[in-house]
């Protein structure tokens, strides 16, 4: 398959303060291996704390909400409204940050989603 041009993704793992993912974690090389970009891969800390206008400023194309360790819901998609990426999901956190059997079914899913969250 062709390579595109990796996907520009926020995943945030918990709300108030907002946590994401550092370089140094199993779902950023998770994302890193499916094509995806993580906007806070630079930051040194594991899981920083980011505010809405950090993410906004990494200008995400994708976010992923995911239902673990934080519960995104529905309702918490609105919180993202002003950052500008093209497509936000909520998506089962286990296909991310779970290894083991569940990391075959992640390898043909998580491209998939990011193709058509961020593709063109």
């Amino acid at each position: 398959c062709a390579r595109r041009p990796p996907v520009p993704v926020f995943y945030p793992i918990w709300r108030e303060p907002y946590m994401t993912i550092g370089a140094d974690t199993y779902i950023h090389d998770v994302l890193a291996v499916c094509g995806g970009r993580n906007v806070f891969g630079d930051r040194a800390e594991r899981y920083p704390s980011v505010t809405l206008e950090e993410v906004a400023a990494r200008r995400p194309e994708v976010i992923l909400l995911p239902d673990e360790p934080f519960r995104f819901r529905a309702a918490h998609v609105a919180d993202f409204a002003a950052v500008g990426a093209r497509r936000i999901e909520l998506v089962d956190g286990k296909r991310f940050s779970w290894y083991g059997p569940r990391i075959a079914e992640a390898l043909r899913m998580i491209p998939a989603l990011l193709e058509a969250a961020g593709g063109s």
